[in-house]
This record gives C-alpha cells, structure tokens and sequence, in this order.
C-alpha cells in the first residue's frame, strides 16, 4: 500500500485485460470446432471480463461441462434423425456467445428416478415372496430395501399391504402415510391415504386411543393434501369429516362452509353442514348457517327445474332436516311457510303459488275438498289427490301440528290432530319419533289423557317391531306425564332412567330440577341447584363431542345385523351428577344399602391386597389402588361431610357460590333458575347465613371408623403420587382438610405432612413452600416451622424462584415484623431472621440482606452459618458493577469469612477425632471458594489442598455430622482445582488432578 495515491482513481484489472490471451483457456473444455476466434472474444467490455476474470472457476468449468453436455447430445439426436431419414448428417452451427435464453419452466409431478439394480432385484424377490404367501420372507426383503433406501415408493406400499394382510391396520396406515411423504405435492395419494386410514373406524370403539390417533392421522393426510390444493373439495370435505367424527362441531362447520365457497350446490356437503350444526356450540348461529345452506340450494334446483343436486338428489329427509332448524330458532310461522312450499315442490305443485297467501291455514293439506274449493285460482281436477293431503308425510303433518300449536291457531292445529289417529298404527311404523314429539305438545297444553295415548302407541311400536328403543327423549316425556298426574314418585323415577340412559340429557335435569324446588326440605332445593349447574355445564360444552343427540328424524330403515351395545357410563366421569331420590324414600333407603355394601366390598379388598402391595407386588397395588379410589369417592360424594362450596367444587362446578356464574349461559331460563336457587342457597352479603353443619357428626361411615378413613386419603395420595400423579394426590391431600370430619389439630398436622411429603416427592417446590408458609403462618410459627421452611425448599431440585417469591417473602416480613414489636414477650427468631436474609441474598438484594444478617448476629454472635452468611453477601456485594468502596467491602467480607472459618476449626477440634474431618474440609472448601470467587486462584488452590490433607470421612464414624449429614468434599475440591489449572493453562497439572482424584472406578 505504500506509495500509493488513493486520491487518484484505480482501474479495476487493467492490467490482468492486457495479458489474457486465448492460450488461458483449457482446450478440453470446448471441441475443436467451436472454439471462438480471438478477436471475435476480446471485443467485450473491460467491466464483463472483469467480472468474468473474477468469476469462481469451478463453476465457469461446470457451465463448460454441461454446455458441452448439451451439444454432444444435439449432435447425436441429428444424426440419428439424418441417418433415419436419408439426408446426410449436417453439423449444427455454432452457437452464438452471449446469455440462453430461459427454459420453460415443466409443471406436473417429476419424473420417478430409476431404482439401482440391487434395489429392483430386492424387489423382485420380495413381490415373490408375497406371491407366494411368505409374508416373514416379504417383510426380510422390504425391510432391507428400506434400510440402502428408505426413498422407495413401492417398497412402502407393498410392507403396507403385507400389514394389512396380517391384522396389523395400525402398522399399515404407518407405511402408507410414510410412502406418501415421498411424494408430498400429489394430492390423491394423500387423500387415499386418508380414507384408508379411516376405512377401520366401524371395528374401533369410540373414545378409544386407537380410534382418536386414527382420526388424527387421517387429519394430517388431508391437511397435506389441502396444503398443496387449497381449491380441493373433495380433500376440504373429508377433513370436515374427520373433525366432525372428532367431535369438534364449531370447527367442522366452519370447514363444510369454507368447501361450499367452491361448490355451493353440493347436497352433501349441506347436508354435512345441517348436522353439525344440531352440535355446535351455539346452536342458533349453526341453525343460521345451516337454514341459509339448505335455501340456496333449494332455490337453485327449482330455478333448474330438478330434483338432482351435486352428489346426491333431493328428498323428503332433506326437508325434514331443513325444518328442524326453525324448531330451534322457534321460528314457528316461518317453519310452517317453508314446510308447505317446499312440500307442494316435491309433490308437482310449484305452480301452484296462490297458496303463499293462506298462511294462518292448512287447507291445502286437508284430505277433502271443502275448504280448497272456494280458494281463488284451485282447480279440482288439475292435480290428483295424492299431491295434496294425502301426500303428506305424517311426520310433517305432525310438523304442522305443533307450529299451529305453539302459534296457537288451535283450529288448525285440531284438524291435523284428528288426522294423526293414534288408533292407526301403520301411519306412525315408519315415523314413531313424531309420536313424542305430539305428546310434548299436548302436555304443554296441559291434555295428558291424550299424550298417553301416542306415548303408549310409541312403546307399542318399540317393543313390537324391535327397531327403535325406548330412548332419554320418551323417558322425559313418560315423566312429565306423570307430573301432569301429579304422580312425583313415577315422574322421579322416569327423570333419572333418563339420565342413567344418556348423561348428557338436559331436559332430564331441567324437570327433575323444577319437581325438587317445590319441595319444602332444604334439601331439595340443594339438589335442584346441582341439577341446574350440571344442565347449564352441559349446556356451555355442547360441540365439543363429548355429548350425544337425537338427529331429526326420518323414514326407519332396517337395522342390519345385531346392533352394538351402548357403552357403559365412565365411573370415573365427576362432570355428570348423578340425583339421588328423594321422592321414592324406599328405593333410596336400597341405594344407600347397595352403597354400603359396595363400599364394605372394597375396604375388604383393599385389606387383602395391603401387604402384598407393600412387598412391592404391581398387580396389587394396582388393585389397592382402584379400591381406595372408589372408598374414596364415595367418602367425597357424601354431601354431610363437607361445607356447601366445598361439595359442589368436588362435583366439578365453580365454587363461587356468591358471584356471578362462572359458566356461560346460553339458556336464559336455566340461567333465570339458578339464579334463583343459588339466592335461596346462599344469602346475599349482609344478610344471615345459617352455618351447615350436621347436627350430629357420626364416628363412622359405611362401618370404617374416621381415622382409617383418613388413612386411606393419605395412602391413596402416597400411591398416586410415587405413580406420578402428583395432581391427583394434591387433589386428594385437599378433599381431606376440607371435610368437616377432621377438624382436630394432630388430623391436621397429619394431613398436610402427607401434602408435604408429596410435593417433595413430586419435586414441586411451589407446593412445598405453600405447605411450609401453612406450618409458619398457622399451624406452629416457630423455629423449627422455619427450618422445615428451608428443608424442604433444599431438597426440590428446583430453580429458587418459589423460594424467592412474593408470598415467600411476605409471609417472613410479616413474621419478623410480629416478632419484632412493642411485646417484650415476644423474641426475634434468629432462624427466621436468616431465612429472610438468605431470600434477599437470592435476589441480589445484598444491603436488605446484610441487615437482617447483622440482626441475627447481635441475637447469636457465634454461629457459623450467620458469619459465613454475611461474609459472602459482603463479597458478592462487592462484585456488582455499582459497588462503591470495593476494597472495602472485600475486606469485610473476608472478615466475617474468617470468623467463621476460625470458629468452625474451633468447634471441629473440641469434639471427638472421628467426627471433625468433614466439618475441618467444609471449613477449607468455603474459604477457597471465596478466594476463586474474588480471582485469587493461588491462594484459593493452597486451601483446597488443605481439604485434601484432611483425609477421607469416615461415613460411619461420622454421627454428628449436623442435621443434614456429612459430605466428603475432596472430590469437588478436586474439581476446582482442575478447572482453575485448566484456566491458568497448567494442563498438565489439570490432567494430574483429574488422574488421581476423579476417575470413575
């Protein structure tokens, strides 16, 4: 750089122009006949060869190769063509210098590279060996052929289809899935996939884990498929599909509408919309959707003039789901408008539009004549009988019925009543649900005489035919027959048949609810309130699939085979509140004898298969483990033993008894009738409460006294929490303080050491310390409170962040500023003094800390830990960046460093020779870390070696080692020494240290 002038602008390569020369160029990279002429080459600008010069040369010599490639291959396709045809082979001209121009770019799926020879021949011999039924020796070969190659397509296809051949389903959608990886742009082979996966649904339970990861997968083939094909309907309805079948009613709508933005008049995809609208969330908004759905494509086809939609024709079903929706958005006179004009379509009678104007009659749907003649515009002989009256199903006629009902046009509605004659049973075979539909509508009019009549008729029908059963929805409607009776024993009975036959029914609680608030025992009213809150969870979780529905209802077709048995209730499900019966006293009176033998059954087997549990046996703890569980929830499900807020958190509800609820009410009646009970229930602030408590406590239950009782809750929480169910166990630890039956201070106590001993075991530290803060606060504030506070905060293996946190620290202020008031009574603990000055000293807040240290100090000047304590917050102190005074600070720390260090060796040589050589090490080990910690590794390396002169500790002669035992330090000593050796650049010594002192035997 010296001597030259930056001011004076360089010329870039000028130099390097002046001495390229044609010899350069490599002649094995161009044929003879296309080198260019020199002349012709160097008639560029100076900046192209200079770009060209400083081009990389691998890739100016990889253009070469495969340009020549290209020309090679040109060369060869024209002779051959010439030699075909005749003509003498003409060498192609030379190409002209300069860019190419730019391919056309190939769409379409690429072309499958060519299998290597090895991998064809393995092939052969695995589609022989599947020819030939050796599925072992097919699964040898594919195998290998997956391990040289796992990028072959037909190898994954033909282990699939070896699966699917052997039962193993799961194992084959695993291959098929792997095998469309390989080709992730093509959508049909995803969509394939798919259904493939979903074909083995009909063999699975539902619920199961394998019918829910099956879902899964299918889900994922499509999403793979849709994210290549957005526009795909055939992939957007099957992932629909799929999370309708999930259970997710809000998202499958959402899906079905965004697949008939592409194809509108689909009648599956309405009719998919229409049914996972019965199951949303929000049922009015999904009736919105659904209705609009259905009119489009009604109005389209009758502008077409078909019956004949995409996938599908229209149908009498199709107008029986359309109305349903006005039932729900109790839309009574636009249900009724829209079931007539569509009837008349699917009849031949779309002409016929004079009928619009009759909307508060049904003449057009009489079986005589009289009233349609004087209609303006009828003619008699135009249409035949069958397109009017007796052309209606009787499940709309019976439609029509209940909207003229509900509107209260009772001429109208009488006239189709008389036309559904309960007497004709081969009217309703095809449509028995219509039957209860009548009876509703007829108890709200308050005619049980006649509801009986179609609900007896329906009954019939079941047990005749053997095709329908005697479902949740006919139980209602029997109960509320027999309250209309004023027969609450039957009605009782009838509502909780309904509730044991579908858990999810809402009507079931809603009627039990209003017969228990009419009784006069508080008692009643408690279960009216908990029917409600259950009838309003259920409410707010409808689409999520855990619920069940009746679809609406249509011509019954035959059953094939022997149909499948409805799952059994989950006994493990607290969600659903099962009422017991107050009405019918004798039957109550045998549940609770059933409950008490079942419950002496368990406590019998958990007494056998005790011992062997301890001994380590899993099958019995297994089996001890569903016995205390079932004692235990029966323990927990006895309302008397705990307080009101406290029994309904057990059964899942919010315990929020005052307050606004905390579940979402769709249903403003239900929500109308909580509100009501919960007023009766629970008194509004300022008002009395009456305290509830059992006028006398019993001092036992089902026959097991209360302390075996409790010894259950707390083995129980023991098992689940060394199972790994640490929730479950706290859940359990809580079910037991908040009974009223162990209210004693040593049941107390036993309960939360049992809380505490699971958290430690569970390693939950947040827990730990909430116990601890209980011991301190409540139970025994204390010296020893506070040091079972830092034990169990010492032996979680957490982060400090619970130790440190804002309860933690406001629970020892409050301490230290009760102990330290006006009273002289009333002692500083030193214990807590340090406790909080080590929280501070965790959170850098070393001046806070130093004072509390400095006041437990003046309390016991002697004591080892408070010295050391204080020395190391002086130095940490000092190693902050706004340290003032550093030197200072630094030596005084060390100063109380060396107090300790000299008061430790001291109280090490007043005691016996076998017992003062871990307390002399951990004496040494502190003052070398103190040193190592300031950077002075030199003298922090001579008291290391003073932990080493110290021997090894004698572990059995160590029996005063302090409370929490003795250490050997003289490996960890030997660690610090090697990394400070290793920092110092002493690798030698690092090596001779980590030789001798730690090497794994």
């Amino acid at each position: 750089m010296d001597g030259m002038d930056l001011d004076e602008p360089a010329v870039p390569f000028a130099h390097t122009t002046a001495k390229f020369s044609m010899s350069m160029i490599d002649p094995s990279l161009y044929p003879e006949s296309f080198v260019p002429e020199p002349d012709a080459e160097m008639e560029v600008d100076e900046d192209d060869v200079a770009s060209n010069i400083s081009a990389d040369s691998d890739a100016v010599e990889l253009r070469a190769e495969v340009e020549r490639f290209d020309q090679q291959q040109e060369a060869f396709v024209a002779r051959q063509r010439a030699e075909a045809s005749g003509i003498p082979y003409q060498p192609p001209p030379p190409r002209k210098s300069g860019r190419k121009p730019k391919p056309r770019r190939r769409t379409g799926h690429r072309k499958a590279v060519e299998l290597p020879p090895d991998i064809r021949f393995r092939m052969s011999l695995a589609n022989d060996a599947f020819q030939q039924q050796n599925y072992d020796k097919t699964v040898a070969h594919l195998s290998e052929i997956i391990r040289i190659n796992s990028e072959v397509f037909n190898a994954w296809m033909l282990l699939s289809t070896v699966h699917e051949t052997l039962g193993n389903r799961e194992q084959a959608v695993w291959c098929r899935i792997s095998a469309a990886h390989l080709t992730p742009r093509d959508v049909p082979q995803w969509i394939a996939t798919a259904e493939y996966a979903l074909e083995c649904l009909d063999e699975l339970d539902d619920g199961s884990p394998d019918k829910d990861e099956m879902l899964r997968r299918a889900y994922a083939c499509y999403t793979q498929a849709l994210e290549t094909d957005r526009s795909n309907i055939v992939a957007r309805t099957g992932r629909a599909d799929v999370i309708m079948m999930q259970g997710n009613a809000g998202k499958a709508l959402a899906e079905y509408q965004k697949a008939l933005n592409y194809k509108p008049y689909n009648i599956r995809t309405v009719r998919n919309i229409a049914d996972v609208a019965l199951d949303a969330r929000d049922r009015r908004k999904g009736a919105n959707i659904a209705r609009g759905a259905y009119r489009r494509l009604i109005d389209h086809l009758q502008e077409s003039g078909t019956f004949e939609a995409e996938e599908g024709r229209f149908e009498w079903s199709d107008l029986r789901i359309y109305v349903e929706f006005f039932n729900i958005l109790e839309q009574w006179q636009e249900g009724a408008q829209e079931l007539k004009e569509i009837s008349r379509w699917l009849l031949g009678r779309r002409t016929e539009t004079y009928w619009d104007q009759w909307s508060d009659d049904d003449r057009e749907w009489d079986v005589h004549e009289d009233r349609r003649v004087v209609v303006p515009g009828f003619e008699p002989a135009r249409f035949p009988q069958e397109c009017y009256g007796q052309g209606l199903p009787v499940d709309l006629r019976a439609k029509l019925y209940v909207y003229r009902s509900k509107l209260g046009f009772e001429y109208e509605a009488n006239l189709h009543l008389q036309l559904l004659d309960p007497t004709k049973e081969d009217s309703f075979i095809d449509f028995p649900d219509c039957l209860k539909d009548i009876a509703l509508t007829l108890l709200d009019r308050d005619r049980p005489d006649d509801s009986i009549r179609y609900l007896d008729l329906h009954r019939h029908i079941a047990t005749t035919t053997g095709e329908i059963t005697l479902d949740a929805d006919f139980s209602v409607c029997q109960g509320r027959y027999h309250m209309a009776r004023g027969e609450k024993v039957a009605a009782e009975e009838c509502f909780i048949a309904a509730i044991e036959e579908d858990e999810d029914n809402i009507e079931a609680r809603v009627q039990l609810a209003n017969m228990y608030e009419g009784e006069d025992m508080q008692e009643g009213r408690e279960e009216a309130f908990l029917l409600v809150r259950e009838a309003m969870r259920l409410e707010a979780r409808r689409g999520d699939g855990t619920g069940r529905r009746r679809g609406p209802y249509g011509p019954r077709k035959p059953r094939e085979g022997k149909p499948r048995p409805r799952r059994p209730r989950d006994p493990n499900r607290k969600s659903n509140y099962v009422p017991r019966r107050l009405i019918n006293a004798e039957k109550r009176r045998q549940q609770e004898l059933e409950r008490t033998a079942e419950a002496a059954k368990n406590f019998q087997r958990l007494q056998e298969v005790q011992d062997l549990a301890l001994a380590g046996d899993e099958q019995a703890k297994s089996e001890w483990m569903q016995a205390a569980k079932k004692l235990v929830d029966d323990f927990r499900s006895y309302k008397q033993f705990y307080p009101w807020e406290k029994y309904i958190k057990f059964l899942g509800y919010s315990g929020e008894v005052q307050g606004q609820a905390a579940i979402p009410a769709r249903n403003m009646k239900l929500a109308a009738m909580e509100e009501r009970l919960r007023q009766n229930l629970a008194p509004v602030e300022g008002q009395e409460q009456t305290v509830r408590l059992p006028i006398r406590i019993p001092t036992e239950h089902r026959g097991i006294s209360f302390d075996t009782w409790l010894d259950i809750f707390l083995n129980y929480a023991f098992s689940l929490v060394r199972a790994g169910q640490h929730h479950e166990a706290y859940i359990v630890c809580h079910a037991a303080r908040d009974s009223i039956v162990w209210t004693s201070s040593d049941a107390t106590f036993l309960i939360h050491v049992a809380w505490a001993s699971c958290a430690v075991f569970a390693g939950d530290e947040e827990t730990c310390v909430a116990i601890a803060r209980y011991f301190m606060r409540d139970y025994l504030p204390g010296t020893d409170s506070y040091r079972m506070f830092s034990a169990m905060c010492r032996v979680c293996q957490t982060p400090v962040s619970w130790y440190t946190s804002g309860p933690a620290q406001n629970n020892d202020s409050n301490n230290t500023n009760t102990n330290n008031g006006n009273d002289a009574n009333i002692a500083l603990d030193v214990a807590l003094l340090t406790i909080y000055g080590h929280i501070l000293f965790t959170t850098t807040s070393y001046t806070y800390a130093l004072s509390y240290f400095a006041r437990a100090a003046s309390l016991d000047p002697s004591n080892p830990l408070i010295n050391l304590s204080t020395g190391l917050a002086y130095v940490h102190y000092a190693l902050k960046r706004q340290a003032t005074n550093r030197q200072y600070l630094i030596t005084q720390g060390f100063a109380f460093l060396f107090r300790y260090y000299r008061d430790r060796l001291a109280d090490a040589d007043a005691r016996e020779v076998q017992s003062v050589v871990a307390q002399r090490q951990e004496a040494h080990f502190n003052i070398a870390r103190a040193y190592s910690l300031i950077g002075l590794g030199n003298l922090a390396v001579e008291y290391y070696k003073k932990v080493f002169e110290e021997g090894p500790v004698d572990d059995e002669g160590e029996e005063d080692g302090g409370v929490m035992g003795s250490e050997d330090l003289r490996v960890e000593a030997a660690f610090n020494v090697r990394t400070l050796c290793y920092l110092l650049g002493d690798l030698e010594g690092a090596r001779g240290v980590a030789g001798k002192w730690l090497v794994l035997e």
